[in-house]
């Protein structure tokens, strides 16, 4: 009877927690409501909105803002030594900059692989893709995805970063041509007037809104001497507008720590540090100074590595950390300084010869950094900016020259610095990044080195997102020349076959099993089943042996073994599958390894051997029956981008019903 009525009462204590939860839902469900009207309120009626700020003096806020040298351009006394030091370093960057903005007169604009440039009237809620425009209705309600429609919310997304913005104001800084005044003023009131609060798909998501916003703060900063701008008629438009913005991200900002959260608390951060004399920002700034510090150690770990295991969103979330130690300069600790200075290290040591990043799990160019928007794949303007807020000589080695953003956000006061920083080459040649479970070889450091990349990890955090089907996966360089590679992403929302493809473990240097991944795909950014690893690493002077097992393919153990030497100049892979007691005897696997080459290499196959442009030779044997074939791949350096490259296949259908194991030896060595 005592153990009837002990499951009773967890059975009712099990209703009432289920009934409590649904309640709160309910509730929050109703606030956030209740929050996004009144921000829609807001854009109906400006008198409504300025009651909500205790109806402060525009002139007011505009003067402080204008005063406000938050960033080194924006300090008045630091202007002439500033456009010095640009015109004495940095002629051919400054000339790209006045390009650029020319085009954005012309309104021509790139986004990713593609070019459009608008009659007259610029169309925010164009696609770029076979001429569909989103709707203008409630945000939250939007389909980002609508059904047989060939689009990427993405390009519009990353044309309303407006990240184009801040080269207007560069080139009014540097000019002092009013007409790149006039155009910024004439962009921001066409937007405000097109995207009314959280109608469409520019109010859809925090990380866009987010960007926007510190887009147009970077952008206004330029913009101190110019009569079109700084007067109150147009500062009281996009003070309001930026304050909408703001309030969004206050109630709105992802909760999941990945690198939306920490944009989305950047840009409410900055904003509120902006306007920390005006109620209620004051409060915000202390509030989201502590949120956003807090994520530093969320998201990064102990080795310095990002936990979405993306080398393009470890540079992104480094940006805003950067950005955040420039506002906060005598306020970061130890502790997080430790870890930021450690993301710079991982940058430091994974560059490849030619002074690209491999295409580790997902990217979309995106950043943060002002005046970068225009290069798709650089890192060169973070690591020079990385020089100089740690003093490192070893990073000043792949930025050996003074880059804009550096001066424009730090001033005068740290270019001796920088001039004064030796260069010191980098000595370390093996780095094992223990946590992401990245280890790296370089026999040296010059532009013409051997380079070996292995991923020797597991999934990204929790849902892994970002993550691709990846481990056991290499990366290979010879004397500076790319050779094998990875796919790239290409893209995130206009295909569900291309999405998975591109972080597929095909489009990876991995073995499949019956054209599987290493875990199961759950959505568009998630990933589900995700497998255990281990991996053994044995270093013994010359030679380096570097193990990694996973059970990512059910009923199998895989293991892949690399032995090497530090001048990497012979490389042996082996692959080995161990079959476990549920498999049957008779059923048949398709056994595939694939190795994606650069693109432009002269491939040729004889014998079972690959002649890679008369330098490489990569042999395949093997004691089971297995056949070697050069197929056509897909390869996707940047965002929206998508190449043919050549795909060497090695496929075996294997029984184990003779023998619990199945090996394939790859050996790659240079042509002596």
């Amino acid at each position: 009877m005592n153990f009837l009525r002990a499951r009773k009462s967890l059975n009712i204590s099990k209703i009432i927690e289920k009934i409590e939860n649904k309640i709160r839902k309910i509730l929050l469900f109703k606030y956030y409501n209740k929050k996004r009207e009144i921000i829609r309120k807001s854009g109906i009626s400006d008198e409504f909105f300025w009651r909500m700020l205790g109806s402060p003096k525009i002139s007011d806020i505009r003067n402080l803002f204008f005063n406000n040298n938050i960033f080194a351009y924006s300090n008045k006394e630091e202007k002439e030594k500033i456009i010095e030091c640009l015109k004495n370093n940095c002629s051919r960057e400054i000339n790209d900059y006045l390009n650029f903005a020319d085009k954005v007169i012309r309104k021509e604009f790139d986004i990713f692989e593609k070019t459009h440039i608008f009659d007259e009237k610029i169309d925010w809620h164009y696609s770029f893709f076979n001429g569909f425009r989103w709707k203008l209705q409630k945000s939250e309600k939007m389909d980002i995805r609508p059904k047989d429609k060939q689009v990427d919310v993405k390009y519009t997304w990353e044309f309303n970063r407006h990240q184009f913005l801040i080269y207007l104001g560069f080139t009014f800084y540097y000019t002092k041509n009013e007409r790149y005044a006039k155009e910024f003023k004439n962009v921001i009131s066409d937007w405000i007037k097109s995207n009314p609060p959280l109608y469409g798909i520019n109010w859809y998501s925090g990380l866009e809104i987010s960007i926007r916003l510190i887009s147009w703060i970077y952008a206004l900063y330029f913009f101190e001497d110019s009569i079109e701008i700084n007067n109150d008629q147009f500062f009281k438009k996009i003070f309001v507008s930026m304050s909408q913005h703001a309030f969004y991200l206050k109630y709105f900002y992802t909760r999941c720590s990945f690198n939306h959260t920490i944009g989305d608390l950047f840009g409410v951060y900055l904003f509120s540090k902006i306007f920390d004399h005006i109620n209620p920002f004051k409060k915000w700034e202390k509030i989201f100074y502590i949120k956003f510090k807090r994520q530093i150690f969320l998201q990064t770990r102990p080795d310095g590595t990002n936990i979405e295991r993306s080398v393009n969103y470890h540079r992104f979330v480094l940006e805003f950390f950067s950005l955040f130690m420039i506002l906060n300069p005598n306020k970061l600790k130890g502790e997080e300084l430790k870890l930021i200075e450690k993301m710079y290290n991982y940058l430091l040591y994974i560059i490849k010869p030619n002074g690209t990043f491999p295409l580790i799990g997902d990217s979309d160019n995106g950043k943060v950094l002002l005046l970068t928007f225009h290069k798709k794949d650089s890192f060169i303007d973070l690591i020079n900016l990385g020089s100089i807020l740690f003093q490192r000589g070893d990073l000043k080695f792949h930025s050996s020259k003074l880059l804009p953003p550096s001066i424009l956000l730090l001033g005068s006061k740290n270019f001796e610095i920088y001039n004064n920083l030796k260069i010191i080459k980098p000595n370390t040649k093996l780095k094992y990044f223990n946590d992401a479970g990245y280890f790296l070889i370089k026999n040296n450091w010059t532009s013409k080195a051997n380079y070996l990349f292995i991923d020797l990890g597991r999934f990204g955090a929790r849902n892994a997102g970002h993550s691709h089907s990846s481990i056991t996966n290499i990366i290979y360089s010879y004397k500076g020349k790319n050779i094998i590679t990875d796919s790239g992403t290409y893209t995130y929302n206009k295909s569900w076959e291309e999405r998975n493809y591109f972080r597929s473990s095909k489009a990876h240097n991995v073995l499949t099993i019956n054209n599987q991944n290493q875990a199961m795909i759950k959505s568009w950014f998630s990933w589900e089943n995700k497998p255990r690893v281990k991996s053994i690493i044995n270093i013994q002077n010359n030679k380096i042996e570097l193990g990694c097992y996973h059970n990512g393919y059910k009923g199998f153990s895989i293991k892949r073994n690399i032995i090497t030497n530090r001048d990497l100049n012979n490389i042996l892979i082996k692959d080995t599958v161990i079959r476990s007691q549920e498999i049957q005897d008779e059923e048949i696997f398709d056994i595939k390894i694939y190795y994606h080459f650069s693109r432009g290499l002269n491939i040729s196959l004889e014998n079972n051997i690959v002649n890679i442009d008369n330098e490489i030779l990569l042999k395949v044997s093997s004691s089971f029956d297995f056949n070697v074939q050069i197929d056509k791949s897909l390869y996707s350096p940047n965002y929206g981008e998508k190449y043919e490259n050549s795909l060497l296949n090695i496929s075996s259908n294997h029984s184990f019903k003779q023998n619990a194991i199945f090996e394939i030896l790859i050996e790659i060595k240079n042509i002596k």
